[in-house]
């Protein structure tokens, strides 16, 4: 299909008047070209703020290649979805609205694109945080240098944002981001894709700036308050994702593997989930982990950046059915975890 951009740029709007003009203006410096290069779609998923009329004036401004949509207040991935609608780029990014670009970054996600464009999917950019905290990602140690990785050699090359990333507007095709989950759906919705080539482009020299708000606490907060949290993500990101892997690889492959293991060694170390949950949910919850954690290979396991020895082996255990050895493990070590 042609396209006539080379990147569609979608930004959810929701009460971010604050941000939401040092993320454009990220967009508009752009090495590449803003006018002739780049289209902007601007969701305003029913913002009570000023962020409409922040919108309306960049429409305004630039008619041919922004795109301002109105809708009842939704949520992100339903903002998402319906700017998908409009994609007349090349290559979609799905940028947060309170986020930024390094001003090369689309140029050199261009050149990478056209060195690998049959190869792959998806191009990862490095991430940076900024705000009220700085550094690189956890993530980072995947950005040595720029490479095509093949995620069966590269398992560990976990990709689970939509907004430091840059996708193929050919291959959405048909997805898109599930409504119904509140944590882990750009995480769902990228690697639905990945795992069609199993490859993922990483661009060390495109960066990518993370906002982290001061009141991100809150939002961790919110966030241990949810059962979406402890249910449905388990259930329609991370168990989905395996299952997806195994439909089309007959197991699910390392990659996926890492992906949801990733996922698991940041549940199995928070502590002090009992308060956020009455006793049955609790114990459904660490159910669901287990269930999980039997599907997860021993190597990929021993193989996380994230968990110390005793988790490791505490988890292999568990995952083993060996229940009472694990729970010697916790208590002589000392460990806290979930199950704690």
């Amino acid at each position: 299909m042609d396209r006539e951009f080379v990147f569609s740029v979608i930004i959810p709007v929701y009460k971010v008047e604050e941000y939401l003009p040092e993320t454009m203006d990220s967009v508009i410096r752009q090495s590449i070209g803003f006018e002739e290069n780049i289209q902007v779609i601007l969701v305003n998923d029913g913002s009570p703020d000023n962020s409409g009329e922040l919108c309306r004036g960049y429409q305004e401004k630039y008619p041919e290649n922004v795109v301002y949509v109105e809708k009842e207040n939704g949520g992100v991935s339903s903002a998402r979805n319906e700017g998908i609608k409009y994609i007349r780029g090349k290559y979609v990014n799905f940028l947060d609205s309170d986020d930024c670009w390094d001003e090369d970054a689309f140029e050199r996600i261009r050149d990478f694109f056209d060195m690998h464009y049959d190869e792959t999917d998806v191009v990862a950019a490095r991430k940076e945080f900024f705000d009220a905290r700085t550094g690189y990602h956890h993530l980072d140690y995947r950005f040595e240098k720029t490479v095509l990785a093949d995620l069966r050699e590269y398992t560990d090359f976990i990709q689970l944002d939509v907004t430091g990333a840059f996708i193929r507007a050919d291959a959405i095709g048909e997805h898109r981001f599930m409504s119904r989950l509140k944590y882990g759906e750009d995480a769902r919705f990228i690697n639905e894709i990945i795992i069609e080539k199993r490859t993922l482009g990483v661009c060390r020299e495109a960066l990518h700036f993370y906002r982290k708000r001061k009141d991100d606490s809150s939002a961790l907060q919110n966030e241990l308050r949810s059962r979406s949290y402890y249910f449905d993500s388990p259930k329609y990101f991370l168990s989905a994702l395996l299952d997806m892997s195994e439909a089309r690889y007959g197991k699910p492959d390392k990659y996926i593997q890492n992906t949801v293991m990733y996922d698991l060694c940041w549940r199995i170390r928070k502590k002090g989930i009992r308060e956020y949950l009455g006793k049955d949910d609790y114990e459904k919850y660490c159910s669901v982990i287990t269930e999980l954690l039997c599907r997860i290979d021993d190597d990929v396991i021993r193989s996380q950046r994230r968990l110390s020895k005793k988790l490791k082996l505490f988890c292999i255990l568990k995952k083993h059915r060996f229940g009472g050895a694990a729970s010697a493990v916790l208590k002589i070590g000392k460990v806290d975890s979930i199950y704690g």
